[in-house]
């Protein structure tokens, strides 16, 4: 698969699972773990400096999951988490104008 194509489908992906979650059909510790998974599968594909963007971005969502696991998010969290949910899109949407 062409490195195009794979950061393609990747980003997709991505983007589509943060719709899930905005839509109330993927919880929030999926969202997280989803994010993990698909960043990582990035690593050979993308420059190091984006990656380490997106990573720090989804460090953040992962410590608002990790408050959350104790009782509900508070507003701070919640605006911790939609800050980095519309950093993330817009890491993203710089990509495909970018590289793709």
């Amino acid at each position: 698969m062409s490195t195009q194509i794979c950061l393609r489908f990747v980003i997709d992906g991505i983007r589509d699972t943060m719709d899930h979650y905005r839509d109330g059909a993927l919880p929030l510790h999926r969202l997280s773990w989803e994010l993990h998974s698909r960043i990582n599968t990035l690593v050979p594909h993308a420059p190091a400096v984006w990656i380490d963007q997106l990573r720090d971005l989804h460090r953040r969502i992962a410590e608002v999951h990790a408050r959350g696991e104790t009782g509900a998010l508070g507003e701070l969290e919640r605006r911790q988490l939609e800050d980095s949910l519309r950093r993330l899109r817009a890491a993203l949407e710089s990509a495909y104008r970018d590289q793709l």
